[in-house]
């Protein structure tokens, strides 16, 4: 039986990778008896569009584009009433979730995988009335992903956000947050907040020993302490790319839940993405939300 597939790519991830590659997943697809749909992400039409348009037409949704496309997809698969299973080929230019998961770019395994593979259920992130595929973050670098010009992160990569990153961590700047978890209240100022569901945040690795799991309903917290002086950010900066979340300027758990208290309303990132900007953001994890084929 023919299985109906919805491929949506974005045209402007990476180095124009995703156009590149769509020739390929389309034969890869129709060479497997596969039933292809296209369309192209546009400012005028995304995914959360296309996806409500084809809603019950499809069996599969493969997504070509970087962290931010996929964001904008799994928004559009949860949304819809006959969810279908997700195959993801990064063309980005730092896919921490495609590291994450082990994901390739090989589109011969994925359109293999899609056919013949079982699919992987994991967790989802909901963002007040949003959803987030691995990581809502507020403060420090969180601005680096939309805000760094789309030919640094094509040509530099992680290097883009991470050089980008260290020129942003300020001094003097911080946030005064209340953040209410099942197990603990954390309050204080802090420079950075995330919850995340990755083994990286903007190519910075969270290290295999912290026993991260895509699909155990928890989400990693990580929160930076406001430095007061240069010493301090350059201890924070040798802290979180050593792994060291024992550090004295970090607060670091992991929850089902947690909620974030600002006193004005806070810029966030969801998956690169600006998020919009919230004075209060409940955030919780949905099990093995999206089937994921790889």
């Amino acid at each position: 039986m023919r299985k109906e597939v919805l491929v949506i790519y974005n045209p402007k991830s990476g180095k124009n990778g995703a156009n590149a590659m769509l020739p390929k997943v389309v034969n890869g697809l129709c060479a497997r008896d596969c039933r292809v749909t296209v369309y192209p992400i546009l400012s005028s039409f995304g995914a959360e569009e296309i996806l409500a348009a084809e809603d019950g037409k499809c069996e599969h949704v493969v997504c070509c584009g970087g962290d931010g496309s996929l964001n904008h997809t799994i928004n559009g698969l949860m949304r819809m009433e006959n969810r279908p299973l997700l195959t993801y080929i990064p063309s980005g230019s730092t896919n921490d979730f495609a590291a994450s998961m082990g994901i390739s770019t090989d589109i011969v395994k994925s359109c293999q995988a899609l056919v013949h593979g079982k699919p992987f259920y994991y967790d989802i992130g909901k963002f007040n009335d949003l959803y987030f595929n691995y990581i809502a973050a507020f403060g420090a670098f969180t601005q680096v992903s939309y805000s760094t010009p789309q030919n640094s992160k094509n040509y530099l990569g992680h290097a883009a956000y991470i050089i980008e990153g260290l020129r942003h961590l300020p001094i003097g700047q911080y946030y005064n947050v209340t953040v209410t978890s099942e197990e603990k209240v954390y309050k204080g100022d802090y420079v950075y907040g995330s919850v995340s569901n990755s083994t990286s945040i903007g190519g910075v690795s969270l290290g295999n020993s912290r026993d991260i799991s895509m699909n155990d309903g928890l989400f990693e917290v990580l929160l930076i302490k406001a430095p007061k002086n240069v010493l301090e950010v350059q201890n924070i900066i040798a802290s979180i790319l050593m792994q060291n979340f024992d550090s004295p300027y970090v607060d670091y758990f992991k929850s089902r839940s947690v909620k974030l208290e600002f006193a004005s309303p806070t810029s966030w990132t969801l998956d690169g993405e600006f998020g919009g900007e919230v004075s209060s953001a409940q955030i919780s994890v949905i099990n093995k939300a999206i089937g994921l084929m790889k």
